[in-house]
């Protein structure tokens, strides 16, 4: 299941939406990384059609490959009541300047978002300011300006979709005054995007958990996603979702090898490594989503999503333990792929796969569930000799992406193959204000601590 605010995001990035804010950029090569996966590894991709009817034609005719399903064909509708139910259970509140509340409290630690409102002089008067707590023109700066980018960026959604929009919160000093007036719009804002992040995210889980669908939402609406299913213990609809997550993780751990070998500085490979690959193929982002529809269907693919298919029916059917069986099989299938792809290189590898990964996937679940928990010790079980010759699937995948991805030449130009269609208007732009730290409780005639 992918939200409208990622299919938004991957028509940015193909220049068919002007971007206001070029910190979002990053954000949107991720949200059409996840539409690229969701292609290859699923066998069917749905969206909810809660685009309002003016908008919903076109939106199809952009999407084709997707299937567009109206929330009354699949009685939806306690699930929009549930997700608005839970929405209307957040407080937000700021207290002295930060964010107080359980949910936007713990979102934006998790996020590591430092920031802090103070009373800054405007017009002869005391106004409520959002700001960056730190320098600007540094790595910190940099993440905060994207995060609240990204966050900013959901209400560009309410115009287009149906949903829960407030922008109430409480305001109350270090002296324990509750303030309801001169809160700057940028605040106000920044509380109604969060307010609609909440409700998009709990209402697309809720949503996914009753269709057994994997969500593939915009990576901040994931990032509330993770907070939220803490809070509630929900668990379950992204199960397989994590494991294609692993899959990511392997090429790029192998990749990085790879490019590695024989080098005295290590590289770290940072970029969207199937929409990445299937760039450097083509030469253009444009091309990314019609080679990953025509790939999919290659015998490498449909295995895969055979194997993914049935790690999720054993789940959702028998549990994790019968689950943790196919696990097993995958991460056999992924060891064997690393192991040849390295060795074609003349890299050397142990003969065996490691547990890590298995003890990650069921302390997962087991956190949530009260299970006991092991501790990820890192062994290797010994390969069967059978398995050792055996080409598949994930061979395949492996030597096509590696063969493109190791060329150091052509992998420095893959950002800007991926980047090369945003359509920035640089006008718009505004950077974010910021507090340095030392300054934050000094009062002055311009500015007061909250």
């Amino acid at each position: 299941m992918i939200d409208n605010a990622s299919l938004t995001a991957v028509q940015r990035v193909l220049g068919d939406i002007v971007v206001s804010n070029p910190d979002t950029v990053n954000g949107d090569l991720v949200a059409f990384e996840n539409l690229v996966q969701a292609i290859l590894f699923y066998d069917d991709l749905v969206c909810i059609d809660s685009y309002k009817p003016e908008y919903r034609e076109s939106r199809k005719k952009e999407f084709a490959f997707v299937r567009f399903v109206a929330p009354e064909e699949v009685s939806l509708n306690p699930v929009e009541k549930k997700a608005k139910s839970e929405a209307d259970s957040i407080r937000p509140e700021v207290r002295g300047g930060e964010f107080v509340d359980n949910d936007f409290s713990a979102l934006l630690q998790m996020l590591k978002m430092n920031m802090v409102c103070t009373w800054d002089m405007a017009s002869s008067n005391y106004y409520l300011t959002m700001k960056m707590l730190g320098q600007p023109n540094t790595p910190e700066f940099q993440k905060y300006s994207e995060v609240s980018a990204s966050i900013f960026s959901e209400l560009s959604d309410v115009g287009n979709t149906y949903g829960r929009w407030s922008n109430a919160a409480r305001f109350v000093g270090s002296d324990g005054q509750e303030h309801t007036s001169n809160i700057t719009s940028a605040l106000t804002t920044f509380i109604a995007s969060l307010n609609w992040l909440a409700y998009k995210s709990i209402y697309y889980s809720l949503a996914a958990s009753y269709l057994k669908a994997d969500t593939f939402l915009h990576p901040i609406r994931h990032a509330y996603q993770i907070h939220w299913m803490r809070k509630t213990g929900a668990f379950g609809h992204d199960f397989t979702s994590k494991l294609l997550g692993a899959l990511k993780i392997e090429l790029s751990t192998t990749v990085e090898k790879i490019i590695d070998n024989g080098r005295s500085q290590a590289i770290s490979m940072e970029i969207p490594i199937f929409s990445a690959w299937l760039a450097l193929q083509g030469g253009d982002v444009s091309s990314v989503i019609r080679s990953a529809l025509e790939i999919r269907n290659n015998n490498e693919f449909q295995e895969i999503r055979g194997m993914l298919r049935d790690i999720r029916v054993a789940y959702d059917e028998e549990g994790f333990s019968e689950a943790n069986k196919r696990i097993s099989r995958l991460e056999l299938e992924l060891k064997k792929a690393s192991d040849k792809t390295l060795s074609l290189y003349g890299i050397r590898t142990d003969q065996g796969f490691s547990t890590s990964f298995i003890m990650k996937a069921y302390n997962s679940v087991a956190a949530i569930k009260g299970l006991p928990q092991f501790p990820e010790f890192d062994f290797k079980i010994p390969l069967p000799a059978f398995l050792g010759t055996k080409s598949s699937s994930f061979s395949c995948v492996y030597k096509n992406v590696t063969a493109e991805l190791t060329s150091i030449e052509r992998l420095g130009g893959v950002r800007d193959i991926l980047g090369a269609r945003f359509n920035i208007d640089d006008e718009r732009y505004s950077p974010p204000k910021t507090e340095a730290p030392e300054y934050r409780y000094v009062t002055s005639h311009w500015k007061k601590p909250m």
